[in-house]
């Protein structure tokens, strides 16, 4: 992928450079936080697609490796998780998902 000046790649998204330290902390926080909520209603949960086309997830699933529950760690995403958490309803958003 081709530099883009002001932007730090991180993951499959574009963030600018003065922001990207902190997305990146909200980022893990948001990962961590996501996969030990979905661990409560899902018999595994863990990240993937790393590196693919729209990003890392955490993907839940249940005991046959049936998806029970993703979200994407973009902006979005991130933002959606910590809001969620912060509110006291991230279980409830995943199950949405």
């Amino acid at each position: 992928m081709n530099r883009v000046k002001g932007f730090e790649k991180v993951g499959a998204y574009l963030i600018p450079k003065k922001e990207a330290g902190e997305y990146k902390r909200q980022r893990k926080l948001a990962r961590k936080l996501a996969i030990q909520a979905m661990e409560g209603f899902c018999y595994r949960a863990h990240t993937a697609f790393n590196g693919g086309e729209d990003g890392e997830a955490v993907v839940g699933l249940d005991k046959k490796g049936e998806l029970q529950a993703l979200i994407h760690l973009d902006p979005d995403g991130v933002h959606a998780i910590l809001e969620a958490h912060e509110q006291g309803r991230l279980t409830e958003l995943l199950q949405e998902v």
